[in-house]
């Protein structure tokens, strides 16, 4: 079990207070500069309506010969397709909102030779729940997840007081990983150089920047790149096989996600063009071959006609007075091959991007193959994050709980959580103690659930005063013509794909 570490110094400000000046003075800078740099790859000299390649792939191309060497470059391309690509940005929420935090397990920690303190156990788990109630873990590990599933890694400097918990993020250009604690979770170092443009951060929040780079100035040589103290550090990274190097996860697709821009370019001038069209007003002219400029009508009242033409017409409709005979002239093209094109372009993003089968889920049939994929999913998203986070999650209790229990996060997802709720539920007809863990993948934590069971059972009475309904008997759905409790025969372990059709067609048939 992690020991206690007292934190050493608190800072000037609130989390709350550090929370609402980053979110109204510093985000908004940040992401500004960043993004700056991405609009590099594009080329405004390029003409879109006659070159519809607006990106730079030549670049790209030169950042991946040597990723490993421009991966700054590369994070900042992978920030700017985050808001460039509607895509991209399903495909880093999709994995980021995997894993739910409020799936889990706080188990108070017990000698089972000594036996335990029931008051000490019961002091040690609600200090522990009072801690990760006030936390609000769902909200700040998602915007850390976004970010890690953006750029491989997010650097975090965590505030926790009475008024709550709040994760800073930290530049990533001057940040590095630096090792990991005893818990698992991942450590790292601060170039101060950074603050040195950032005099506001320290004047504003004070610890532990203050401190930080107090310690710079004394040797700015030697102190430059100074470790983020340990109760202020969070990291999470998703390649965790490779520490030294931050690349994007899906930095294989970036080719593929320009490619797929760039036909909605053309696909957004396409469907401008659809709509134009050019109006030919003709002076009728002489039969007479031999005849030059022998209009049949003078030019001058023509252009008269003209000209009224011209001023009635929409913004979209286009006119010419021409002695040549023309015909109405149309833009369109077949907007149903650029659609198809569109389509299949972001099947295959989603495709080779080695999971969210689900964002692709016209290529899903049945039950069972969308099972598959969600499991597949599920574990391709949470690998590396999830017991980061567990790892995480108990260090930073031994920072502020003095004997904390421990917190077991589930391998679970939104889309799988009710069948994991199934598993407990029948375990729990074995004695098994999961009545707690059940009621989190319902959406209540742990003290909610207690205080709800108290205030139905010694406030309200609601057990005595609101009997369930009584069922006679169970049986399957395919022979349920009465008002008994119908028997759920799906789920993860039920029939397969052919037997849900066979199903299906014998509902029919008797129905």
């Amino acid at each position: 079990m992690a020991q206690t570490k007292k934190v050493s110094s608190t800072p000037t400000k609130t989390a709350q207070e550090i929370k609402e000046w980053y979110e109204k003075n510093y985000k908004n800078i940040q992401n500004f500069e960043k993004v700056q740099e991405a609009l590099k790859l594009i080329d405004p000299t390029k003409n879109v309506s006659r070159s519809y390649n607006t990106f730079d792939k030549t670049k790209l191309r030169t950042y991946m010969k040597n990723p490993i060497a421009q991966y700054k470059n590369l994070r900042n391309l992978s920030k700017y397709l985050y808001y460039r690509s509607s895509v991209y940005r399903r495909l880093i929420w999709y994995n980021a909102t995997m894993i739910d935090t409020n799936a889990r397990s706080v188990i108070p920690l017990i000698d089972l030779n000594k036996g335990g303190d029931k008051k000490k156990v019961l002091k040690a788990y609600y200090d522990t729940l009072t801690v990760l109630e006030n936390m609000n873990t769902q909200l700040e590990f998602l915007k850390a997840y976004i970010i890690a599933w953006r750029e491989d890694v997010f650097f975090g400097t965590a505030f926790y007081d009475d008024t709550g918990y709040f994760i800073l993020p930290n530049d990533p250009d001057y940040c590095k990983v630096s090792g990991a604690y005893y818990t698992g979770d991942l450590s790292y170092m601060m170039d101060m150089t950074y603050f040195t443009k950032h005099q506001d951060m320290i004047e504003w929040i004070g610890e532990p920047f203050k401190s930080m780079y107090a310690e710079y100035q004394r040797d700015t040589t030697n102190n430059r790149w100074l470790p983020m103290p340990d109760e202020y550090c969070v990291c999470f990274k998703v390649n965790i096989d490779d520490l030294e190097v931050p690349l994007p996860p899906y930095i294989n697709l970036f080719n593929s996600l320009i490619n797929l821009a760039d036909l909605e370019d053309i696909q957004a001038v396409a469907d401008e063009q659809q709509i134009y069209k050019m109006i030919t007003a003709t002076i009728p002219h002489s039969d007479d071959k031999d005849a030059v400029d022998q209009f049949l009508i003078d030019p001058n009242t023509a252009i008269d006609y003209y000209n009224k033409l011209v001023e009635s017409l929409p913004d979209y409709i286009a006119a010419a007075i021409t002695p040549i005979p023309l015909d109405v002239l149309t833009f369109g093209d077949d907007q149903a091959t650029d659609v198809n094109k569109i389509e299949n372009a972001t099947k295959t993003v989603f495709n080779t991007s080695g999971g969210a089968q689900l964002l692709n889920s016209s290529s899903i049939s049945g039950t069972t193959a969308w099972q598959g994929a969600i499991k597949f999913d599920e574990k391709y998203a949470t690998a590396s994050l999830l017991p980061q986070t567990q790892a995480y999650l108990n260090r930073f209790l031994s920072y502020h709980v003095s004997n904390p229990a421990k917190v077991k996060l589930l391998e679970t997802s939104p889309y799988t959580k009710s069948v994991l709720k199934k598993e407990l539920l029948e375990e729990a007809t074995y004695g098994l103690p999961t009545a707690l863990t059940v009621n989190n993948l319902n959406g209540f934590n742990e003290l909610e659930t207690m205080s709800l069971n108290f205030l139905q059972s010694e406030v309200l009475n609601i057990t005595e005063s609101f009997k369930p309904l009584q069922s006679s008997h169970t049986q399957s759905s395919s022979d349920n013509k009465g008002g008994g409790q119908t028997k759920d025969i799906g789920g993860a372990d039920g029939i397969s794909d052919d037997g849900e059709a066979s199903q299906d067609k014998r509902d029919r048939s008797n129905g």
